[in-house]
């Protein structure tokens, strides 16, 4: 059984994550708000590749200092996790994530390799 050396409580289990480097390319920002389904429809009518960020590349961008500034909420691709009618938004002014409903309204920027 493995122990924490500052807490004393036991370590259940490890997970390993393995993140590989990407090289994105970032669309212009929508003009207006949509709900995360017409988002979807959106980045992909950009044509060949685009797609909506996943929430983990929207906040890696903001963390990098790529996308910054901008005091909006834009769509990921993310779903949470265990609610099928919500998925995540990132605010680019401070790297808020917050979970939304599907049908609320964000703006987009679209990615793709």
């Amino acid at each position: 059984m493995n122990k924490c050396k500052t807490c004393g409580q036991e370590i259940k289990e490890s997970i390993k994550q393995v993140i590989k480097a990407k090289t994105l390319e970032w669309g212009a920002v929508s003009d207006t708000e949509m709900n995360w389904e017409d988002a979807k429809k959106w980045c992909a009518a950009q044509g060949k590749g685009w797609r909506l960020p996943t929430r983990v590349e929207l906040v890696q961008a903001f963390d990098e200092g790529v996308l910054t500034g901008d005091n909006r909420y834009f769509w990921s691709s993310t779903e949470v996790y265990n609610n099928p009618a919500a998925a995540w938004a990132v605010r680019l002014y401070n790297g808020y994530t917050y979970s939304s409903t599907k049908t609320d309204q964000a703006y987009v920027r679209c990615v793709r390799p």
